[in-house]
C-alpha cells in the first residue's frame, strides 16, 4: 500500500519542476530567503517592529502582473523576503522598520530600492514596473545569440535595439551579419538582418557598444547609458554588403586564375621551343631574370639590359607618353611621377604572377632618367617555400632587401627572392614588406608599393600599424582596381597609379561617396570600397 506523505511529495515535487520549466530564468535566489508569500486572505498586520509593505507590479501598459516571483533584498545583509503576486498583481512583505531593501523579479534585479518608514505599526504601499521577458538567449564563448519577439518591450536593464540594415542604393541588405562588441563586460551580440534587413536585439545598458559587419569593422560606437526609464534605440546604417564584397572576390579571384592560367600555358608552349625561347632570349628583347636561368653570363644580361634602356631612351625623346602607349604600366607611371619620386623604397611583389612585369623595374633602374634619384628596393614572395598554414600574419617572411644601389645586386636579389618562393600564392604579404620599408625610408622618401592587382592583400589587418603615406603602383588593372590597394592609399593617404591614371584625392572622400577610375566606379564606406555595377 502506498505510503500517503510519500505520493504527496512526488506530487509537490512535479508540481514544483514543472513551475521552473514553464517560468522564465529566474535571477539566482539569496541563500537567505524567509518564505512568505502573502496576499490580501492572508490579512496580516505591521507589528511595532515591522513594517507592511504591500508590492503592487504592473508592466509597460499598466496593467497587472500576476503570479511574479518577487525578493525584497536587505541591502545591508543580503537577507531576502519571497513572495509571488496574485491576480491582482500584489504581495505582501513583513519587513524591519527603518532599513534599506531593494525588489527583484524573477529575471530581473533592482526593480526598485526604498527604505521601510521607521516607525510602529506602519502600512506601506509601493508600486513598482516589471516589462515580462519576451527573448531568449544562448551564450557560446564570449558571443551571445537571442531570439527577440515582435512583442518585446524595453526593460529596466535592456534597451531595445531596433535596426535597418541599407545599402547605398537604399535597398535592404538581408541576411547581414551584426556583432555588436560590448567594451566593459567583453561580450559580442550577434544578430542577422531579415528579408526586410531589419534585426532587433536586448543589449544591456552601462557599457559602450562597438557594431561591425563581417568586413567592415567599427562600424559606428555608441554608449547606452545606465537609467531606470525603459528605452528604445532605433538605429539605421548603411554599408557595402557581405555578398557584395564576397561576389566581388569570387570575380577577382576567376579573373586571376584566367590570367594565370594563359600566362603558365604561354610559359609552358615557350619552353617546348627551346631554340626559338633562346634566340629570343640572346636577342635581348625581354624576361631578363629568365636569361640568367637559361645560363647567360650577369655581363651579358646587364649588356642586353643596358641596351635595351638605351632604346627606350631614344623612344622617350620622341614621345614622352611612349611608356603608356607601350603597356608599360610600371615604368609609365614611375615616369609621369619622376620628378616628384626622386628617392624612393620601391617595395615589390615577386610571386610568379608578377614575373612578366620584373624587367619593367630592372630597365627603370638601369633607365637613370633623374640625376641623383636614390632608389632602394624590397621584394617579396609571400613566405618563401612556407605551407599556406604556416604563415603568420606579420611573420610570413620572404622578404629580401637590396644592399647597394647597383644593377650587380638588383639582378641577384630578385633571383633569389623569385628562387626562394613557390611563386604562385594569393593573397599576398604586402602589409609585411611595406612595414620593412618603412624602416628604410629617409625624411624625403617615397613609399612605392608595386603590387599585382589581382592577388589580394593576406595582411590588409596590420594596415593600422602603417604610419607612411603609400603610392601603389598597380600591374594589371585593366578590368578595374582591387579594393584592398584602394583602402591602403585612403587609409594612409597615398594613391593609385595605373597605365595612365594618378588617383590622389582618395582619403578626400566621405562615407557613402563614389569614384571613378578607368571605366568603373568604386564606393567608400568605412574605408573598404567596393566596385559597383553599372
Amino acid at each position: 500500500m502506498n505510503n500517503p506523505m510519500k505520493t504527496a511529495y512526488s506530487i509537490l515535487l512535479c508540481f514544483f519542476l514543472f513551475s521552473l520549466l514553464a517560468s522564465p530564468p529566474a535571477i539566482a535566489q539569496p541563500a537567505d530567503t524567509i518564505m512568505q508569500n502573502w496576499h490580501r486572505q492572508d490579512r496580516k498586520e505591521p507589528t511595532k517592529d515591522e513594517v507592511l509593505l504591500k508590492v503592487k507590479v504592473l508592466n509597460a501598459h499598466s496593467r497587472l502582473v500576476p503570479n511574479l516571483d518577487l525578493w525584497v533584498v536587505h541591502s545591508k545583509t543580503g537577507r531576502a523576503w519571497y513572495g509571488r503576486t496574485d491576480e491582482n498583481g500584489e504581495v505582501y512583505f513583513l519587513l524591519p522598520r527603518g532599513e534599506d531593501f531593494r525588489i527583484d523579479a524573477a529575471d530581473e534585479r533592482d526593480l526598485r530600492s526604498f527604505r521601510t518608514i521607521n516607525d510602529k505599526f506602519v502600512k506601506s504601499v509601493i508600486s513598482v514596473e516589471y516589462i515580462p521577458r519576451e527573448f531568449t538567449e544562448e551564450q557560446r564563448n564570449d558571443t551571445v545569440f537571442q531570439k527577440v519577439s515582435p512583442a518585446q518591450a524595453p526593460t529596466r536593464s535592456r534597451v531595445l535595439t531596433l535596426l535597418q540594415v541599407l545599402d547605398f542604393d537604399e535597398k535592404p541588405l538581408a541576411g547581414e551579419e551584426l556583432f555588436f562588441r560590448m567594451k566593459e563586460s567583453g561580450l559580442v551580440y550577434a544578430a542577422m538582418t531579415d528579408e526586410s534587413g531589419r534585426a532587433a536585439l536586448m543589449l544591456p545598458k552601462g557599457d559602450s557598444v562597438s557594431l561591425s559587419t563581417r568586413f567592415v569593422a567599427g562600424l559606428s560606437d555608441f554608449f547606452l547609458r545606465p537609467s531606470d526609464y525603459n528605452e528604445k534605440l532605433t538605429l539605421t546604417y548603411h554599408t557595402i554588403g557581405t555578398k557584395a564584397i564576397l561576389a566581388r572576390e569570387a570575380e577577382r579571384a576567376r579573373q586571376l586564375a584566367i590570367r594565370d592560367s594563359l600566362y603558365r600555358l604561354e610559359r609552358m608552349r615557350d619552353s617546348l621551343v627551346f631554340l626559338r625561347d633562346s634566340l629570343r632570349l640572346l636577342s635581348g628583347k625581354g624576361d631578363f631574370l629568365h636569361m640568367l636561368g637559361f645560363g647567360l653570363s650577369p655581363e651579358t644580361v646587364k649588356r642586353q639590359i643596358a641596351e635595351r634602356a638605351a632604346h627606350e631612351k631614344d623612344m622617350l625623346a620622341k614621345d614622352g607618353r611612349y611608356f603608356e602607349k607601350a603597356g608599360d604600366e610600371i615604368k609609365a607611371a614611375l615616369y609621369r611621377k619622376r620628378d616628384e619620386w626622386s628617392n624612393k623604397v620601391i617595395v615589390t611583389d615577386l610571386t610568379g604572377s608578377m614575373y612578366p612585369y620584373m624587367d619593367q623595374i630592372l630597365l627603370w633602374h638601369a633607365l637613370a632618367l633623374i640625376p641623383g634619384e636614390q632608389n632602394r628596393y624590397i621584394f617579396f614572395n609571400d613566405g618563401d617555400m612556407q605551407p599556406e598554414s604556416d604563415k603568420k600574419i606579420g611573420a610570413a617572411g620572404g622578404i629580401y632587401l637590396t644592399e647597394k644601389m647597383d644593377m650587380d645586386n638588383l639582378l641577384a636579389t630578385m633571383r633569389t627572392t623569385m628562387e626562394a618562393g613557390y611563386g604562385g600564392a594569393d593573397p599576398e604579404n604586402d602589409l609585411e614588406a611595406l612595414l620593412e620599408g618603412v624602416r628604410l625610408m629617409g625624411e624625403m622618401d617615397e613609399l612605392i608599393l608595386i603590387a599585382d592587382n589581382y592577388s589580394d592583400v593576406r595582411d590588409i589587418e596590420l594596415l593600422s600599424h602603417l604610419k607612411a603615406p603609400v603610392r601603389i603602383v598597380l600591374a594589371g588593372a585593366e578590368e578595374g582596381v582591387n579594393e584592398d590597394y584602394l583602402e591602403i592609399a585612403y587609409r594612409t593617404g597615398g594613391s593609385i597609379h595605373t597605365l595612365s591614371e594618378d588617383i590622389s584625392e582618395l582619403s578626400n572622400l566621405a562615407d557613402g561617396e563614389a569614384i571613378t577610375i578607368g571605366a568603373y566606379r568604386y564606393l567608400v564606406n568605412k574605408g573598404k570600397f567596393l566596385q559597383m555595377q553599372e
